[in-house]
């Protein structure tokens, strides 16, 4: 079903159309449509009804408003759908450019700006795929990256990044894998870039305003969080976000806490930013940002001091796991209740594990690579919250301390990387 859509939407755009406006809207408005972008959906609108433009003007803008206009980039906006004559003519539409302007204009408040055209389409057969980036052995720094399946419970390389880099930021928004700062081997970055799993291809987007490797990473409401991390000559407190729609990092409000391998994740509308090393200690504390209210307030600290841990959040609970406490590295984890605004302990890892990634993928945890105090790993490990315990699954095919890991879902992942890499 969705190789037959994608195949009418690229018909629509090279004018081998249909006839009924009925027929475009069926497909228009469809959820499910798999594209790469909603730019190709604008594209098409038009073309369709400029292949008989007396007869087809009049259904502008109702086929319009099936367009999700808030989520094409700032750049294709300005230039091509304010430019364009029978967007401006109609009024109707004219009040849908209004609408996609305001969400690009006022981030923080673009969660009471929800309709239906603010939401990402999601074809049917989506999947969850866990991609692991970067990282070290011995004396390298990778730029080889490589996703698994757990379905399959088997790995396969993609793309390397453009830039080797180890302790950065990683995090997927929209459709789009992405990775922020870290090291590579001379420098800490402040480079950044995306990775298209429909293309097999990475991009290098607008570098951060300041340099950051050991740095949490995570996305809320369409924006892409940076908290923290190393500069090259001090800890840092300060955070910005990134907006992939206009392609611009701003400042927000630093955490009261400088925090090096510190690791962020988002729960219950919350960023929380745990641990990490402030240049004289090693943090148990915690802090949560509201982007709504825009200030970070105190959080219960951890039981146990972690910095480089593994961080997600997961039905509710905020977990931390693993880490390093400054004399070792950790093997125990621990979870944070929302409800009863307490910590408490989960089964420990099979490795003691530090500076690895933790990710949640269809309702269970994995733990990836990092560091058990004498080498770099390749083992992962899944953690079911309702057995409390881990198992081992497949191993990674490189050994990656200091890694950068996230979950991104995806449509036949498999046979789009066959497709590319020919």
């Amino acid at each position: 079903v969705n190789a037959r859509i994608q195949t009418t939407i690229d018909k629509l755009i090279s004018f081998r159309s249909f006839v009924f406006p009925s027929q475009v809207q069926d497909l228009i408005s469809n959820s499910q449509l798999n594209i790469c972008s909603e730019e190709k959906v604008f594209v098409a609108v038009l073309n369709w009804i400029k292949h008989d433009l007396s007869e087809r003007k009049k259904h502008i803008s109702e086929l319009m408003s099936h367009v999700r206009l808030p989520l094409v980039s700032r750049e294709f906006l300005m230039n091509c759908v304010e430019t364009e004559a029978l967007v401006r003519e109609e009024s109707h539409c004219k009040e849908l450019l209004l609408e996609a302007m305001k969400y690009h204009l006022l981030p923080e408040q673009r969660s009471s700006l929800v309709t239906q055209r603010t939401l990402e389409r999601r074809p049917e057969g989506m999947r969850s795929y866990i991609f692991a980036v970067g990282g070290g052995s011995l004396f390298a720094i990778h730029n080889e990256c490589e996703c698994y399946n757990p379905k399959t419970n088997a790995w396969m390389t993609i793309s390397p990044m453009i830039s080797r880099r180890s302790r950065a930021g990683v995090t997927s928004l929209r459709k789009l894998l992405y990775v922020v700062g870290g090291y590579d081997g001379e420098n800490d970055l402040a480079t950044a870039e995306c990775y298209n799993p429909l293309t097999n291809e990475w991009t290098n987007i607008t570098p951060m305003g300041t340099k950051r490797s050991c740095l949490g990473t995570c996305a809320f409401d369409g924006l892409l969080y940076v908290c923290g991390g190393y500069d090259g000559a001090s800890c840092l407190s300060s955070v910005e976000r990134y907006d992939p729609l206009t392609g611009v990092w701003t400042s927000c409000p630093a955490m009261s806490t400088r925090r090096r391998y510190c690791r962020v994740a988002v729960l219950d509308n919350c960023i929380y930013s745990l641990g990490g090393f402030d240049s004289s200690n090693y943090q148990s504390s915690v802090e949560r940002f509201d982007p709504r209210v825009g200030s970070w307030s105190s959080v219960p600290s951890m039981t146990s001091r972690r910095s480089s841990c593994g961080v997600a959040a997961l039905d509710g609970y905020l977990y931390c796991i693993g880490g390093s406490d400054g004399t070792m590295c950790m093997q125990t984890g621990e979870r944070f209740n929302l409800r009863t605004n307490a910590w408490e302990p989960i089964s420990a890892m099979h490795s003691r594990r530090s500076t690895h990634e933790v990710v949640e993928a269809n309702g269970f945890l994995y733990a990836l690579g990092g560091n058990d105090g004498s080498s770099s790993l390749n083992s992962v490990e899944r953690y079911d919250p309702k057995v409390n315990k881990w198992t081992i699954v497949t191993s990674m095919l490189t050994r990656r301390s200091s890694i950068g890991a996230s979950v991104l879902e995806c449509f036949n992942l498999e046979r789009g990387l066959l497709q590319t890499s020919i």
